[in-house]
């Protein structure tokens, strides 16, 4: 099974640009210690002082209209927002990523499952996401560079550090959640019998997996997705909200603002990225959601792998109102908003109005 250590190059990137503690060894999350706090709390007040500059000799020296200034000031602020809520909360809550990845090490010990084809595939993903994702921003800079009058090298600097560093946190989290969705998926595969299976449906073998062991192990993935959600859910709301208004701001500037070719080639790798990252957010959490309610219905259908054997009513029922009952959402901050593919058509569409609203 894909393991925390196979997308350790995306932690090794964070950690080179200060934007993350987290250190992924083979299966675990290395405990924080002392001078983990003083390496964030250094590379937050550069990001910060970082910030300070660009609000008093950048911002405030802008010649744009009011609407682009408000906008321009708004997905800044929530920029450094997200980047520095991230960096602090995954090193205040490394206990809880720690204890996720307790959960499924514990769910891979049972199952006994592994797939050293899929583990090499998953490294090398991840490696060339990194170098494009490095490449990507580099270009975003250098654009900055050729396109800013005031301070132009700091502003290109800035716009390939603090990018960069954003999307390392969102794969970050990304990463982690499709290990519990791969999980997940996987107990899909136990509990479905195999074409041969089907046809002897009636004699299941005694190597199946009980339904009480079944209820154990889809208990600590959800356990596991509701600990990982509690640590990002500030997380969503803001790049939510910061990828939105960043998707807003930057089409509002290509259709409004008289910009260079520079300029434009700028605003739409900015605009693709956030749509990007809003659809990877938004899927990754909708399918990893679809994955853990879809082993209920699995386990209680006809050619269910599951034995049934020594299972009284009183614990069946039991079992059949918990699988019917605990359903895995993925939600914002105090439930504000749920994550799920259906969000990712709403923001669309409210951009799109907002868009006509503008104009």
């Amino acid at each position: 099974m894909t393991s925390i250590g196979d997308i350790s190059s995306i932690f090794s990137a964070g950690r080179l640009l200060g934007c993350t503690v987290l250190i992924a060894t083979k299966d675990d999350i290395k405990v924080r210690r002392f001078r983990d706090v003083i390496f964030i709390l250094f590379s937050m007040s550069l990001y910060f002082v970082s910030f300070i500059i660009l609000l008093v000799y950048v911002l405030t020296h802008n010649d744009v209209d009011l609407k682009s200034m408000l906008l321009l000031f708004t997905r800044v602020l929530l920029f450094y927002s997200c980047l520095f809520t991230d960096a602090s909360l995954t090193t205040l809550w490394n206990w809880k990523i720690r204890s996720v990845l307790s959960q499924l090490h514990n769910f891979d010990r049972v199952t006994k499952y592994d797939n050293p084809v899929k583990r090499n595939r998953l490294r090398i993903t991840c490696r060339i996401i990194v170098i494009v994702t490095f490449l990507y921003w580099a270009i975003a800079g250098y654009l900055t560079y050729r396109i800013e009058i005031r301070v132009p090298v700091f502003r290109g600097i800035v716009y390939f550090i603090m990018n960069t560093s954003v999307n390392t946190q969102i794969l970050i989290f990304a990463g982690i959640l499709f290990l519990i969705g791969e999980r997940f998926r996987h107990l899909c595969n136990i509990v479905t019998l195999s074409k041969e299976d089907k046809l002897i449906a009636a004699n299941r073998s005694n190597g199946h997996l009980t339904l009480q062991q079944m209820w154990w192990l889809h208990c600590s993935l959800v356990n596991a997705a509701e600990l990982i959600n509690s640590v990002y859910a500030v997380q969503l709301l803001l790049w939510i909200s910061m990828m939105s208004i960043n998707v807003l701001s930057r089409i509002y500037s290509l259709n409004v603002l008289r910009l260079s070719d520079f300029g434009k080639f700028r605003e739409t790798m900015l605009a693709i990225d956030c749509a990007i990252n809003l659809t990877l957010i938004t899927t990754v959490c909708h399918m990893t959601a679809y994955q853990a309610n879809r082993v209920g219905e699995l386990i209680f259908s006809p050619y269910s792998s599951v034995s049934m054997k020594r299972v009284f009513l009183q614990e069946h029922l039991e079992i059949a109102a918990y699988f019917q009952l605990r359903k895995v959402h993925f939600f914002t901050i105090a439930g504000i908003i749920r994550v799920d593919l259906p969000l990712l058509l709403s923001i669309f569409s409210a951009v799109t109005t907002y868009l006509v609203i503008l104009s």
